[in-house]
């Protein structure tokens, strides 16, 4: 956990890894205690668990704060297709695959749960791969979605057999930046109202393939928790007997920001709209009326890289520096990207301008 101070008020930083696979999915193996001492080893806050069809993970997680790090259990559904992937959480049943995605979202939804498009945009260099994207669009009863799944944009590189070993080898050359249609779909809801959070995974696995006597795990949780983030910001600190709901709330509204580590440690990034008549701010997720007036859209940086911003879903400004400040005179979300030459870095939720 990190703290910030704005304008006098105190703003915590919380960095997690979600969309965690354990032994109870079954395309992973990893132990609980294990995956938790490796989250703890990276310094994470939180990683929330996204097993297969199964909530199994719960019976384990019996510590509210377990040896330091928050854990939420949810789990991924899919169709009877194994298509439509969706994160769901709060929750204390796994729905049946029989439902369409339609009716699965709806019904997390009604139920008071919390539901995020897994990998909604896939892409595949070889065809021997499937994909796993995101169809129900008509769906609009989402939380949010992932623009950024290490392991889908990995997979997605793969030209099997010719760079296989390459891609096992140095797995984080291969992750780049998100989708740009997924960004679009994204924009797109928040430009017709819906304000639909955007979230980052990793979908780490950990499988260990073994081939007598030797065995190997070409992707462990550690490594891959080093890699692509969802930090959230909350205005009070995480609380052992509420931290779920405090968790869940920030990814739904938006608090937040997706990181990959990999490309370098964003401590000192922020990002919010402030009026230098009133000295009201609001961060990503928030709003913050035109009326106020003097507004400023404000973005700080460790050091100068690349900065855009999009209004809309368009970008308006856009410049190399550690620091920048525009005026802000319409109403609309602005959101931030942050670039490392060809590498994206930092994605910001929107703020609302009203």
């Amino acid at each position: 956990m990190k703290k910030k101070i704005i304008f006098g008020k105190e703003i915590y930083k919380y960095t997690g890894c979600i969309h965690v696979h354990t032994k109870y999915s079954f395309d992973a193996d990893g132990e609980i205690d294990d995956i938790i001492k490796s989250a703890k080893q990276s310094k994470l806050d939180f990683i929330t668990i996204n097993d297969h069809l199964s909530l199994d993970a719960k019976r384990e997680i019996n510590k509210k704060n377990y040896n330091g790090i928050y854990v939420l259990v949810g789990y991924e559904m899919n169709d009877s297709q194994r298509r439509n992937h969706y994160l769901v959480f709060n929750t204390n049943k796994v729905l049946p695959t029989s439902l369409s995605a339609k009716e699965y979202v709806k019904n997390v939804s009604e139920e008071k749960g919390y539901g995020f498009i897994a990998h909604p945009i896939e892409k595949r260099c070889s065809k021997r791969l499937r994909k796993y994207q995101w169809l129900a669009w008509d769906a609009t009863e989402f939380d949010g979605l992932e623009i950024w799944n290490y392991l889908s944009e990995w997979t997605g590189s793969l030209s099997i057999p010719f760079n296989i070993i390459f891609k096992i080898l140095f797995p984080n050359l291969s992750i780049k930046m998100p989708y740009k249609e997924t960004l679009k779909k994204w924009d797109t809801y928040n430009l017709n109202g819906f304000r639909k959070s955007a979230i980052g995974s990793t979908d780490s696995h950990g499988y260990t393939y073994s081939f007598k006597p030797f065995s190997i795990t070409p992707m462990p949780h550690k490594k891959l928790f080093k890699t692509i983030r969802t930090n959230i910001w909350l205005k009070e600190k995480l609380m052992d007997d509420n931290y779920e709901q405090q968790i869940l709330n920030a990814l739904k509204k938006g608090n937040s920001f997706i990181v990959n580590y990999n490309r370098g440690n964003p401590d000192n990034f922020s990002c919010y709209i402030y009026s230098k008549k009133t000295k009201n701010f609001a961060i990503p997720g928030e709003e913050i009326p035109l009326s106020e007036e003097q507004l400023i859209l404000w973005v700080n940086l460790p050091q100068k890289n690349l900065i855009k911003i999009i209004y809309n879903g368009d970008i308006i400004h856009y410049e190399i520096s550690a620091s920048i400040s525009i005026p802000i005179s319409k109403s609309g979300f602005y959101r931030v990207e942050v670039y490392k030459g060809k590498y994206g870095w930092i994605y910001s939720n929107p703020i609302y301008v009203v």
